[in-house]
């Protein structure tokens, strides 16, 4: 009886480990990865976006079953590992979490915190089935100058371009430009131990939210509508 027990709890997917899990979805991404290792001169190759236009695709970047994954272009060199980028997204995080439970059996920048193998699935998974690629192809950055005495800045700049692809074929669907720059409202305390930390931290949220505006925009329904 707990034999029977046993073999019915492995055939469960509660019941598995994290090992198993990666083990079951390893050829998978690995699959993932060789296809958007393949898509570097394709990036590299590209017009520039002057203007946002796209092909229409079902393009899900969060849900239960999202098909789509922001990608930086130089995480492309070694797919699921982080190069080094400025102010990169959290949207960018997910394929990251799929090498590092490929790779060290832990979520990515957390080697603590114990892998839920129903976690693991859900990422690997994501993974695993990724259909379409938002690649981060970065243009200019400039930093932001800040007068300590009078407590005011001259804004920082980012400048990108996002090139949809699609996964499995390589197809290029278009792409998005996108600019973004501190906000006016960010102060700028005496009591901060870094401003110029501040500053960035703020132009990286105003990056992150115009990088899915301007999904929302070229995709209607890939992402939800922002919470007022």
């Amino acid at each position: 009886m707990r034999t029977l027990l046993l073999l019915a709890c492995l055939a469960l997917p509660g019941c598995q480990s994290a090992a198993d899990v990666t083990a079951k979805h390893r050829a998978g991404v690995e699959k993932t990865f060789a296809a958007l290792s393949a898509l570097q001169p394709k990036v590299a190759a590209a017009e520039p976006v002057s203007e946002a236009k796209v092909k229409a695709a079902p393009l899900v970047l969060e849900g239960s079953l999202p098909n789509a994954m922001f990608v930086y272009a130089d995480d492309l060199k070694k797919p699921g590992e982080a190069a080094s980028v400025r102010l990169r997204t959290l949207d960018s995080v997910p394929l990251l979490q799929c090498g590092a439970l490929l790779g060290k059996q832990h979520y990515f920048g957390d080697s603590i915190t114990r892998v839920a193998p129903s976690v693991a699935e859900q990422y690997l998974v994501a993974c695993e089935k990724l259909q379409y690629a938002l690649v981060i192809r970065e243009l200019e950055f400039v930093p932001p100058e800040l007068s300590l005495e009078t407590k005011k800045f001259k804004s920082a700049l980012y400048r990108a371009e996002v090139l949809v692809f699609e996964v499995k074929t390589g197809a290029l669907l278009g792409g998005y430009p996108l600019a973004a720059k501190n906000e006016d409202s960010v102060m700028l305390l005496d009591g901060d131990a870094d401003h110029v930390k501040r500053l960035l931290s703020n132009l990286e949220s105003t990056v992150f939210n115009a990088l899915r505006e301007g999904a929302r925009q070229a995709f209607p329904g890939s992402l939800p509508a922002p919470k007022k």
